[in-house]
């Protein structure tokens, strides 16, 4: 019974990860397309910003009910209604034919991307026996070779097509990620025991897990500003789309490749060796990238950052998923995922406004510096708040 149990969660396992990669690869496409497109219905640049932020908006609100819903309820039909939901929302980004109506594509967007991710966190979590560190490893590689592929395959179809014609590749990523999931065991998807018992729960607002929240709101959007402000920089210095287009895709490529490192080291040692360590990689990569202007250390400044965006991505969420297990895996997860949409949402207009006095340059520097500052007090503080009868999730992972 145990044999087959252990193979029904392997399957599972294996079928949620495709989900992860079909969904983020699909989504990934409009990155190219998705402003220019916005532009070319009118908008100005508050209009951009509120186009990109929309998503972040509903997700921020409606996460949190989200993680309940499946604690209380069980997360397979959430996971059927919001893949399936990705069929509309190709159809709305299709139909949008001004800012108001692509701003509602956006939101609805945001519906299905709550669900998606944050469900597919918590049940990899609460099936990872042990390893919190090996489950992430697996979630984040699926997820950031979806964040290399997609771009690339985007530019292709805008390319051969027109931009709009990017939308449609959200319909087979509703359609198949439906399909997956209709694959999955029912038990491997069931509620939690605690949750339908009644059994009382660490509250999600202590001190340890709001300082987590906290910090995912700093470097959540850190993580992916070379992807956002990077070609900025790219572009003044003449680089050309396609070295451009390679520069980004090495850190994407590094930050997959490098999760099952990282998951070692989390499940073997703890998660602040991965947070000390991306901190300082943080600061090192995009010092150099934003300091030193010839392509070859461009590349070297791709791969350290690449490692550290890592080393930051899988601490994180090997630590959420640590603290939700006393905490309700899904309400925690949905919480830590809504903290990171908020910083998505907020920071880059922050950026946006130290961009005007820095440069793009100064302004990849200064986020290195901060997330290295930031890291090295989590850890500080985590360790301290930690109760001597509670284990500290940055210590020991699992």
């Amino acid at each position: 019974m145990a044999q087959a149990g252990n193979e029904t969660n392997q399957g599972g396992t294996g079928l949620l990860l495709w989900v992860v990669f079909i969904n983020v690869g699909c989504v990934a496409t409009l990155w190219p397309v998705l402003t220019p497109y916005a532009r070319d219905l009118g908008a100005g640049g508050v209009g951009i910003g509120v186009v990109v932020g929309a998503i972040y908006a509903t997700r921020i609100i409606i996460g949190p009910w989200i993680g309940r819903m499946g604690d209380r309820y069980g997360y397979r039909e959430l996971l059927l209604f919001g893949n399936a939901l990705y069929i509309l929302i190709a159809l709305a980004y299709w139909a949008a034919n001004d800012v108001v109506t692509l701003t509602a594509a956006r939101m609805l967007h945001g519906v299905g991307s709550a669900i998606v991710l944050p469900m597919v966190m918590t049940v990899l979590g609460r099936h990872a026996a042990g390893k919190s560190g090996a489950a992430m490893a697996r979630y984040n590689l699926a997820q950031w070779m979806g964040y290399a592929i997609g771009p690339l395959a985007g530019g292709v179809l805008a390319a051969q097509f027109q931009p709009s014609a990017v939308f449609f590749a959200l319909i087979p990523a509703g359609v198949i990620s439906t399909f997956l999931v209709l694959g999955l065991d029912r038990k491997y998807t069931a509620p939690e025991e605690s949750s339908t018992t009644g059994e009382k729960k660490t509250p999600p607002k202590d001190a340890r897990a709001q300082l987590l929240l906290g910090y995912n709101f700093i470097v959540a959007p850190s993580n992916l500003i070379i992807m956002s402000f990077f070609p900025l920089l790219a572009d003044t210095r003449g680089y050309g789309p396609v070295i451009t287009g390679a520069l980004l895709a090495i850190a994407a490529f590094v930050t997959a490749a490098a999760q099952p490192v990282w998951g070692r080291i989390a499940d073997n040692m703890s998660v602040k060796p991965l947070l000390i360590t991306g901190g300082l990689g943080a600061v090192l990569g995009l010092g150099l990238l934003g300091a030193l202007e010839p392509v070859w250390v461009a590349a070297i400044a791709m791969l350290i950052s690449g490692f550290a965006i890592a080393g930051l991505v899988a601490g994180t969420a090997t630590a959420a998923v640590d603290l939700g297990r006393s905490r309700g895996m899904g309400t925690y997860v949905s919480l830590f995922h809504s903290a990171g949409s908020l910083g998505q949402a907020l920071m880059p207009l922050l950026y946006g406004a130290v961009l005007g006095i820095i440069g793009v340059d100064g302004l990849l520097i200064a986020v290195g510096v901060v997330v290295t500052m930031l890291s090295v007090a989590f850890v500080l503080a985590s360790t301290i708040l930690a109760p001597p009868d509670e284990p500290d999730p940055l210590s020991q992972s699992g």
